[in-house]
């Protein structure tokens, strides 16, 4: 009888050699479970003389004895596979005024690995000159705190971490940058951040950071960074816009009249009256709250009292329409003179705000002593 080498390295006596494969494992979106043992068997079916033999199930040092469960299963386990991204979640900064505690900005974190995974988070100032969403940064934000939106509010709370604990494969948390705005900061200015998430051991309240396995088919589960910098973190950037109140004030003063030439050619002499006008011109991108006006007259100087239309101390004129109130500190009104002290409660006595683009123009009147 000759016999035959087959490409499979078995001696075949006559017929054709069938093999069958058999596996176990089981898959998820990431990919599979990291620590899954996948197992294989090959059974070689054959036949000697056109008669059927046992069929023989390989092993992985090689099995001769024929029959079911004789052989043993090749197997390995799934290596853990480092993934994840870092998106923020909108295109554009975001705005903040001048001196406001707790602003935020927002980022997606993705496991996209086959392991459940803890991250480490660090917010971070970008430097002068960076530019995002085509903002230049010019300012820099202060005490800046990096959280989890580990209470699921979808929003910064008082409730959250400042690391990703667990977060399974294929599972999504919204991080958030979290910062102080210097009071400083001028309409028009951008100050831009980055978050950096680094992948950490789960349960681990993000301080043990995840490091590759080198050399290759250790023993047990490797760990293979498949980010896009193969180092396991992700970086993402984002802006804060300053939209405030942009203020120009102006005061200026005009003669009106004096005892010896009225209102021709009226002189600065004692006795003559003298009007101070306040322009306040709002040229930013949000409202002027909460405005007054406050003003220490000389002392050489008297406040003129019902220079305005009924009677009032002090008028008022946003966008061509003028009300009053007087430095009675007895009345109602939000003026009131406290000593050479006049102040004026701009919104108070208006009900609005100046509001952006807006000339707002306050007047009153002296006489020199």
């Amino acid at each position: 009888m000759t016999l035959a080498r087959t490409p499979l390295g078995r001696i075949a006596a006559s017929g054709l050699v069938a093999i069958a494969f058999s596996f176990a494992g089981t898959a998820q979106a990431a990919g599979t479970a990291a620590g899954t043992s996948i197992e294989n068997v090959a059974t070689v079916d054959y036949e000697v003389g056109s008669i059927a033999q046992t069929p023989i199930e390989s092993s992985p040092t090689g099995n001769s004895t024929p029959g079911v469960s004789n052989g043993t299963a090749t197997a390995f386990l799934v290596d853990n596979r480092v993934d994840l991204t870092l998106v923020e979640t909108d295109s554009a900064p975001t705005p903040v005024s001048p001196g406001q505690a707790d602003v935020v900005a927002t980022f997606s974190l993705t496991n996209t690995g086959n392991e459940a995974q803890g991250y480490a988070l660090v917010a971070a100032n970008l430097a002068a000159g960076a530019v995002v969403h085509g903002n230049t940064d010019d300012q820099q934000v202060n005490n800046l705190r990096a959280f989890a939106d580990t209470d699921g509010s979808g929003d910064f709370s008082g409730g959250d971490a400042q690391f990703v604990d667990t977060l399974a494969a294929d599972g999504n948390i919204l991080v958030f940058v979290v910062a102080d705005v210097p009071i400083g900061v001028v309409n028009g200015e951008f100050a831009n951040v980055s978050m950096t998430a680094t992948t950490a051991v789960a349960g681990t309240s993000g301080a043990t950071i995840v490091t590759e396995t080198t050399g290759g088919n250790t023993a047990g589960v490797d760990v293979v960074f498949a980010d896009a910098g193969n180092d396991g973190l992700e970086t993402a950037e984002d802006g804060f816009a300053v939209s405030s109140a942009a203020l120009t004030v102006t005061k200026s003063d005009a003669i009106i009249s004096d005892p010896i030439n009225g209102t021709t050619d009226p002189l600065y002499i004692p006795g003559a009256v003298v009007e101070y006008t306040i322009t306040i011109v709002n040229t930013g991108t949000a409202d002027a709250e909460q405005v007054s006006v406050t003003d220490v007259i000389d002392g050489d100087l008297t406040l003129a009292l019902g220079e305005y239309g009924g009677g009032a101390d002090i008028e008022f004129d946003l966008g061509g329409a003028t009300t009053g109130c007087t430095a009675n500190n007895a009345d109602a009104d939000p003026c009131g003179l406290t000593g050479s002290t006049l102040e004026a409660d701009v919104n108070a006595t208006l009900g609005t705000n100046p509001g952006v683009d807006d000339t707002l123009v306050v007047r009153f009147r002296v006489t020199i002593n």
